[in-house]
């Protein structure tokens, strides 16, 4: 530690210097270091270790946000106080727990472009990852957000032919094909919470074993087949290269915990005692003493040490072997073990065996295996590789920013493409099309003595949007740290109405053709669709309403109405048989037999629509009615023989989303003009 004189002294500001933190399960590791402008290395300056004092992570996950936060404020403050810099900016990777990857391609028309530049590349990328992400979450379907934490480009395309790069080429197609890793939002949120704590803005974030991977195995050696494993405390990360790619990722959740949990069982000691224990080992020291739980002093030898912890070792090994062999397709052609759980014991010679390697195809990462770093003379170890990689991938430029956005008061955090939209964001923030978008109510067809009749949806009231507190649009870009206020649209009621509302215009009546013959001794009679319905049934799309007078039966005129009903059906089921009856028709080639109506009444084309191939729920943007080659309406008798064609052309609307119908052309009923009903 510093002296008071230097604890007061003014901090200079951060600039260009990193900052860089990785947060294991056991460790903390912070380290400051710069940019050699000349040759684009990592220039170490300063590094700090500072173990939890809790068990406040698992598996490489925050579970304890306040309690990780402490352990970075040391850190933090201590490196501080021996650089002068004041930290403000800081890059961090997550390890791989709950790790999703996903492999896809985008093609772009670039033929209009003079030349391909860098931004237009990163650009490309950045669709592409947006693709991956709409194409995982499609094939997760999870509630759970993943946020992308890093990607590798399996290869560029320009014009057919594979690239290394795609920049200051020309051409008129180019196609980037990439592999991106996504962790759950509780893993990327936890890390930033612990940094908002300490005053820190992430300026870059990326996965562990990608960040080990750009320090340790960087692209001019990824042609070859290269298995890289970060073993922390709770996960061992998995990378691999191959054609000069990173081709995948993995992960186990088999670690140095478990190793520690061993110890723990055979010598009856402690958590913190087993850890010294593991360290002592690896230290090159013959043997060692330590202290069990009854107090008492014990001395091992480091061989006997290793040979009782050996069962745990080999399930490490098998482990690892096994996520490489599935992640790879096979054994690779060398193997880096990097991490503080790399340094155990025997564990490099047991990953060789199981994959059929030499012992020198498996090494553990130090400071002689770093590439594109300066340690200044430093001999650091396995365990500082990730952390002094996450360095590395910050001066490449290959982390990932996240932007804060204030929606309703609640932060909203988005990967940084630099053009979010309102819309965007409000679908981010799990907000349905029809909260962004509103829809009308859904419109009611039906048809009333033959003639169509058509009552619209109510209308909806739109969505209101505030950027910073001016009224903007679903399409206005925000930001990180802009504050959005977003009320929902409300939609449209769907049209609705009941028989007694809709007989209740006297307009209808006029189109019912009755006379001035008709008394109050006469009952109106309402049937839908053939059969008898009160007066409060609820009208139903494409129904067919017949309104008709019908005498009051009496006592003294009973038999006589028994004997015209019986004359009548004759009329009917004999004379006009063939109109009336059962027909068989042709309908858009295919014959149709409709069942004689319960009145006998004619049959009407619009009964035709309930055999007509089309969604009732989309609406129709056009149709054409042709009986036997001629134009005819909805309310035009059928009759048997008949050649009839419905062609209809609809839009189809996203289950979400209902427009309104169209209405063109079509008669409203008026809303003037109601009589009464007896109902």
């Amino acid at each position: 530690m510093q002296n008071n004189a230097r604890k007061h002294k003014i901090l200079e500001e951060q600039g260009d210097r990193i900052f860089a933190l990785d947060i294991g399960t056991r460790t903390v590791v912070g380290i400051v270091g710069e940019r050699n402008s000349d040759s684009e290395e990592f220039v170490l300056t300063e590094y700090v270790v500072e173990p939890h004092n809790k068990r406040a992570m698992i598996d490489g996950q925050i579970e304890d946000i306040k309690q990780v936060s402490k352990i970075v404020s040391k850190v933090k403050t201590a490196l501080e106080e021996i650089t002068g810099i004041k930290l403000t900016k800081v890059s961090i990777a997550a390890a791989g727990r709950a790790l999703r990857t996903h492999k896809t391609r985008l093609d772009f028309d670039i033929s209009e472009r003079e030349y391909i530049t860098a931004d237009m590349v990163k650009s490309m990328e950045i669709e592409t990852i947006q693709k991956a992400q709409k194409e995982l979450d499609e094939q997760l379907k999870e509630k759970t957000v993943f946020y992308c934490v890093g990607y590798s480009v399996l290869h560029y395309q320009l014009d057919g032919y594979k690239m290394l790069n795609l920049e200051a080429h020309k051409g008129d197609s180019a196609a980037i094909e990439l592999i991106a890793t996504f962790l759950p939002s509780i893993v990327v949120d936890g890390l930033y919470s612990v940094m908002s704590m300490n005053g820190l803005e992430v300026a870059g974030m990326t996965l562990e074993p990608i960040a080990a991977m750009n320090v340790i195995v960087p692209p001019e050696i990824r042609a070859i087949n290269i298995a890289l494993v970060d073993i922390g405390a709770g996960t061992s990360d998995i990378a691999v290269s191959r054609d000069g790619s990173v081709v995948a990722y993995a992960m186990a959740t088999t670690a140095g915990d478990e190793i520690t949990e061993e110890i723990i069982k055979t010598f009856f000691v402690d958590f913190s005692t087993a850890e010294e224990m593991k360290i002592n080992s690896t230290s090159g020291k013959k043997d060692f003493e330590y202290r069990d739980i009854f107090g008492i002093t014990q001395k091992v030898t480091t061989k006997d040490f290793n040979e009782k912890i050996d069962a745990a070792v080999e399930n490490l090994a098998n482990a690892v072997c096994e996520h490489i062999q599935t992640a790879n397709k096979a054994s690779p052609a060398a193997v880096f073990l990097v991490g503080g759980g790399s340094l155990i014991g025997g564990l490099n010679k047991k990953v060789a065996t199981k994959l059929g390697l030499d012992e020198n195809r498996v090494a553990i990462g130090n400071h002689n295996t770093l590439r594109s770093v300066d340690t200044r003379g430093r001999e650091v170890g396995a365990e500082f590789v990730t952390p002094v990689g996450i360095a590395l991938t910050a001066i490449l430029n290959r982390g990932y920013d996240f932007s804060v956005i204030t929606l309703n008061d609640e932060k909203i955090r988005v990967f940084d493409t630099k053009k979010l939209s309102i819309f965007e964001l409000l679908t981010l923030a799990g907000y349905k099309t029809t909260d962004i978008m509103g829809r009308s109510g859904r419109s009611l067809n039906f048809a009333l003595n033959g003639k169509r009749r058509i009552i619209k949806g109510g209308s909806f009231t739109p969505a209101e949007v505030r950027v910073n507190g001016k009224t903007a649009s679903l399409n206005t870009f925000v930001t990180q740290g802009d504050r959005v206020e977003f009320s929902p649209a409300v939609s449209g009621e769907n049209a609705k109405i009941t028989l007694s509302e809709a007989c209740g215009y006297s307009e209808l009546f006029n189109s019912a053709d009755f006379d001035d013959s008709d008394s109050p001794d006469n009952n109106i009679v309402i049937r839908v669709n053939g059969e008898l319905k009160s007066a409060d049934y609820e009208i139903c799309s494409f129904d067919r309403i017949e309104i008709a007078f019908e005498d009051e039966p009496n006592e003294q005129n009973a038999s006589e109405n028994e004997n015209d009903e019986t004359q009548t059906a004759e009329v009917y089921t004999d004379a006009k048989e063939e109109e009336y009856g059962k027909i068989t028709i042709t309908l858009n080639g295919g014959e149709l037999t409709l069942e004689p109506t319960p009145d006998r009444s004619p049959h009407m084309f619009l009964e035709l629509l309930n055999h007509a191939d089309f969604d009732p729920d989309n609406p129709i943007k056009g149709y054409t009615l042709l009986l036997n080659d001629k134009e005819v309406s909805f309310s035009d008798p059928i009759k048997n023989g008949d050649v009839a064609v419905i062609t209809m052309e609809q839009e189809k609307i996203p289950e979400e989303i209902t427009m309104p119908e169209e209405v063109t052309e079509r008669e409203e009923i008026p809303e003037q003009e109601k009589i009464a009903v007896n109902e």
